[in-house]
């Protein structure tokens, strides 16, 4: 299963937002995530499936994405990528995924989840990784044994023009 990490675009500090869940993305935000489609478009990279975390910053993020990339799925919005999630629930829940047959998934959500998991994923500390804001991460990940992937590319807004 190709599984696509997508952490969210540059949000409200959160000084200046009310709870966490709520803080929404800023004006650099919003045009990452178009520089982010437009250069999935350019580079025929389409979603499967996408997932995202129920905060507002990685919802915007994914509808953002849904919005400007021609043939990208509609988000399914779960609680699994919410903040705080273990690697191990992230890794069980893509589990399911591949079970269902699913071998293109993307996820929007959040550090350290991401980071942790790609770590868990590549059998490396997750403190080795950074998951930079809409920034892309793409795993080949096996999970008919013991999870495990190989790493295929990351790739940080700030490259994609």
């Amino acid at each position: 299963m190709h599984i696509t990490f997508l952490r969210h675009a540059t949000a409200e500090d959160r000084s200046l937002a009310g709870s966490d869940a709520e803080r929404a993305l800023i004006e650099k935000g919003e045009k990452q995530v178009k520089r982010l489609a437009v250069f999935c478009q350019a580079n025929q990279l389409f979603p499967g499936a996408i997932y995202s975390s129920p905060l507002l910053r990685a919802r915007q993020t994914a509808r953002i994405l849904h919005e400007q990339l021609s043939e990208c799925p509609a988000p399914e919005i779960v609680d699994w990528l919410s903040t705080a999630t273990s690697p191990r629930t992230i890794i069980a829940e893509l589990g399911k995924l591949a079970d269902r047959g699913l071998d293109d998934v993307w996820l929007v959500g959040h550090e350290p989840d991401f980071s942790e998991t790609i770590g868990q994923l590549l059998n490396t500390a997750g403190d080795s990784i950074v998951v930079k804001k809409a920034s892309l991460t793409r795993l080949d990940a096996d999970f008919s044994a013991s999870p495990n992937a190989t790493l295929l590319w990351s790739i940080p807004c700030s490259m994609m023009r």
